[in-house]
């Protein structure tokens, strides 16, 4: 292996660690923004008729509204870019099983389908984990991968941890490089 190459990570299959964390950061911003969001419409609503929509007791509305927010932020965000905000950080992107781009109609069906992978605790997420192209139930599904994928610039591992991978894969990879 030349001393100035570098192992590249695009295109390989995205771990669970990434997925989390971008998963975490989605999370974050789908509540944040949506808090936002009804604050300034309670505002709105208030202002015009007099009405506060906080005099919901039973929160049904809010939950209801809260997950159409969440299914839009989503789905816009995978059928325009491949990713969300979160997945955008964490340097990934959902592609077709083939490693085509997400068609809208992929990406309307993956987000259908990830209630399914929290039904029995989570169970459908651990695919990500113990599978080795780290596919949760909703991947499976929808024929969708989520891998590594950080555009036109390669994401570069350090030099001595790139020689010591190569070591550990022996001549073959070498070869490759």
């Amino acid at each position: 292996m030349r001393p100035s190459s570098r192992l590249g990570v695009s295109g390989h299959y995205a771990g669970p660690v990434s997925r989390a964390a971008a998963a975490f950061v989605d999370g974050a911003l789908i509540f944040a923004l949506f808090t936002l969001g009804a604050a300034g419409v309670n505002l709105l609503v208030g202002a015009i008729f007099g009405v506060s929509l906080a005099d919901d007791r039973e929160g049904w509305v809010w939950i209801v509204s809260l997950a159409v927010w969440a299914f839009f932020y989503v789905v816009i965000s995978l059928a325009i870019a491949g990713r969300t905000p979160g997945k955008s950080l964490a340097g990934l992107r959902v592609v077709s099983k083939d490693g085509s781009v997400l068609s809208v109609r992929r990406a309307i069906g993956r987000t259908l389908a990830f209630p399914i992978s929290l039904i029995f605790f989570g169970i459908g997420f651990l695919g990500i984990i113990f599978q080795r192209e780290h596919k949760a139930l909703h991947d499976v599904l929808a024929r969708t991968a989520v891998v590594y994928d950080w555009g036109t610039r390669t994401a570069e591992l350090p030099g001595p941890l790139s020689a010591y991978i190569a070591r550990e894969a022996g001549e073959e990879y070498a070869r490759k490089a």
